[in-house]
């Protein structure tokens, strides 16, 4: 075989069988049918193409899927052949069935789901996922939308949507076609989550139907243009829609279709995503950004959007807080965080996007001890995040796994999921939502506390105090206000600020150097026992920035100083409270000792997460603080 022959014909038909699912035998007995051409050496070797594979593939498709004969698939590839095949550039783009078959493996494995386990959660046997996934069957509309609930998506977000245009004229024809429910129905995507209408034409073959009742989230509008369509919604009897007939009602009621007809149905589909109502976006195109519905007479007189200068650049941010602390979720999605792990991810983003810590989280958007989360990918657990402050790049921050939290499950990705992990720069914590203190609290596993110094001798506002030196994630060092005569409360925020800020410079010139390395404390903690069994905690930054919320690592620390002190025993649990009224629970779980008085626990906090707004942050070319500063 000739080197150029070796090039267009790489693969052995063992190889071709492997790949595509049919036995060797088959392959030789539809050559000799003549459905297939292989190329051959000299000493008999069968060797195929990419092209070959691709119509091996077909052929089983139409056999096993369409229930076509041979003889009537040969007379149909033949006729091709003869009519010939169409310029590439004349073809009108189609998502084959088996790509959508694709996606869902990829959103299954991401989930750590068997396929038993989706097959279990959909009721679709495991043999026709399995061959759903590899192309080689198809799923009926009722059946990809259970798959497309089960991973918190729409069906429209399963299929894929049509790509940004330019102009909003799509001629006929020039729509995006999807082929994914099998022979006898083709969609023509017009614009499909872009806006707030995904708006398709269906076309729909005899005796062809939904295979059963479905019901997804939003609106939808069914208009016939040709033949007819007979649609079924719960609890009322079937009508039939002819030609000028049109439907509209809500998506959530189970709903179901099929052509009656002799002749393919054809209808404008429209269907309204609800939870688009309340988003805004940028169409970057004319500069508009959409407020999503209409606002008041005073401002816009019922204006749907902002015109903005050119140059201004926009960033979408979910925002939540968790006992009172904000945290800043940046949704918008940022190319070339692709390295193996979170804390890769994270060097990654401070190398090329360190200017949008500065841009969200200091003034004018922010202040200086805002707080933000960069949600990505991860291959270790469930979710990813890392960290970002006014500050640096913080290794944990308890609230903000919180605030996290309760995004994902306004967006629907904790749909089943009451426990997940979720990896950090420092590691893997695991997550439990609801229980028995009400469905909305957030429990987080976190990772050991520990307290290198219980009494490390200081001076604090005049006074000779112990200080306990603690850490988990970061290095706090623990003040007892009692001990240190100091009030704990709104008025005294000022003076904590200060001492704390002072402590922190002293403590870090003046703490022994551990395994050759000068530790680093990074907040002090200020806590005080309240005559009811709670604590109060105050963890102060520097001068300027504090905690709002009574402190997640804080409240970790402080557990792990009364179990090193045997004060509490694992089991036992604590309440603490903010200045602001912020409440979190802490329960010891496991203590070890040691080396050196060394002592490790482990604890599980838990509090509230709330949403405070979905926002588009905007940044103007020619803003000079847009860039954003601190006091």
């Amino acid at each position: 075989m000739s080197q150029l022959t070796a090039a267009r014909f790489p693969f052995s038909i063992g190889h071709v069988a492997k790949v595509t699912g049919v036995a060797v035998s088959t392959l030789r007995s539809w050559e000799s049918q003549g459905l297939l051409t292989s190329n051959k050496s000299a000493g008999g070797h069968r060797s195929y193409g990419e092209a070959d594979i691709e119509r091996i593939r077909r052929i089983d498709r139409m056999r096993r899927v369409d229930g076509q004969s041979l003889s009537a698939i040969r007379r149909l590839l033949d006729s091709e052949e003869e009519a010939g095949v169409a310029p590439e550039g004349d073809a009108t783009p189609v998502v084959a069935f088996n790509h959508i078959g694709a996606r869902v493996r990829s959103l299954r494995q991401e989930a750590d789901m068997s396929l038993r386990e989706l097959s279990d959660r959909t009721l679709i046997a495991s043999s026709h996922l399995s061959m759903f996934e590899r192309g080689v069957a198809f799923l009926s509309p009722a059946r990809l939308n259970a798959i497309a609930e089960v991973f918190g998506r729409s069906l429209a977000e399963l299929l894929g949507g049509t790509s940004g245009r330019d102009f909003p004229v799509v001629r006929r024809g020039q729509g995006r076609i999807v082929g994914s429910f099998g022979p006898g129905v083709t969609i023509e995507q017009l614009t499909v989550s872009q806006r707030l209408m995904d708006a398709e034409v269906w076309t729909i073959d005899p005796d062809r139907e939904s295979d059963g009742f479905y019901a997804h989230e939003g609106e939808e509008l069914i208009y016939v243009l040709e033949g007819s369509l007979e649609i079924t919604l719960a609890d009322r009897d079937a009508e039939v829609l002819n030609p000028g007939d049109g439907a509209y009602f809500n998506s959530r009621i189970a709903h179901r279709w099929r052509n009656t007809g002799g002749v393919p149905a054809k209808l404008l589909w429209i269907n309204t995503d609800s939870d688009r109502l309340s988003s805004m976006s940028f169409e970057k195109a004319d500069r508009r950004l959409g407020l999503g519905a209409g606002i008041g007479e005073g401002i816009g007189g019922g204006a749907l959007s902002l015109e903005l200068p050119q140059g201004a650049r926009t960033f979408r941010v979910i925002e939540t807080h968790t006992e009172g602390h904000p945290t800043h979720i940046l949704i918008e999605p940022l190319d070339g965080l692709d390295a193996d792990t979170v804390a890769g991810k994270m060097r990654q983003f401070a190398e090329r996007y360190d200017s949008l810590r500065p841009l969200l989280l200091h003034e004018p958007r922010g202040h200086s001890g805002a707080f933000g989360l960069v949600p990505v990918a991860s291959s270790a657990a469930d979710f990813g995040a890392f960290f970002i402050s006014s500050y640096g790049y913080p290794g944990l921050c308890g609230h903000a796994i919180m605030g996290y939290t309760a995004a994902l499950r306004a967006l629907g990705r904790l749909a089943n999921r009451p426990r997940f992990t979720v990896e950090l720069p420092n590691g893997i914590v695991s997550v439990q939502v609801g229980g028995e203190s009400g469905p909305d609290v957030i429990a987080l596993d976190m990772p050991p506390a520990m307290i290198a110094d219980i009494r490390h001798h200081v001076e604090v506002d005049g006074r000779e105090v112990d200080v306990a030196i603690a850490m988990c994630g970061d290095c706090y060092a623990l003040v007892d206000v009692s001990a240190a005569g100091l009030a704990l409360d709104i008025g005294s925020i000022d003076r904590l600020l200060a001492i704390g800020d002072d402590l922190r410079r002293s403590l870090n010139e003046t703490l022994p150097r551990r395994r050759g390395a000068q530790p680093t404390v990074d907040a002090v903690l200020f806590h005080a026992a309240g005559e009811d069994g709670t604590v109060r905690q105050f963890l102060a930054i520097d001068r300027q920035k504090f905690d709002r919320s009574p402190g997640v690592a804080g409240l970790s620390c402080l557990l792990a100083l009364r179990a090193a002190t045997g004060a509490v025993a694992p089991g036992a649990r604590l309440e603490a409270v903010s200045l602001f009224g912020g409440h979190l629970s802490g329960e010891l779980i496991t203590t070890t000792h040691g080396a050196g008085g060394a002592v490790a626990a482990t604890t599980r906090i838990t509090g509230r997460a709330h949403l405070k707004a979905v926002a588009t942050l905007i940044q103007e070319m020619d803003d000079p603080l847009g860039s954003g500063f601190l006091r």
